[in-house]
């Protein structure tokens, strides 16, 4: 079994669906997806979905994709909340940035 709730692209879904079709992989739970921004987070449903690799995933009885909503609890907007106040403040301090993000050169 594999559950992915971190990044679409830590599994890779050709090898992922190569496993579940040989039964090396009895199960798979993603709340994301590599591919996403195309078809999460919008209705789609009037459309034809173009991604033949989601197509197939989700045409597996032993597969559950849920659309990026691992996020989406009180804890966790609680602590997105206090995380962003928190960096904006230490920011306008001018205090050092916990959560800061460098740029390599």
């Amino acid at each position: 079994m594999i559950i992915n709730t971190c990044r679409g692209a830590v599994i890779k879904t050709s090898d992922t669906i190569e496993a579940l079709k040989s039964g090396k992989l009895g199960y798979l739970g993603m709340d994301v997806y590599e591919q996403e921004e195309n078809l999460f987070f919008r209705d789609l449903s009037e459309s034809i979905i173009q991604d033949e690799l989601i197509l197939q995933l989700i045409s597996y009885p032993n597969v559950l994709i849920t659309s990026h909503q691992g996020f989406f609890t009180n804890e966790a907007l609680g602590e997105i909340a206090t995380t962003t106040i928190k960096n904006r403040t230490d920011f306008e301090r001018g205090a050092a940035l916990e959560n800061e993000v460098k740029l390599k050169t």
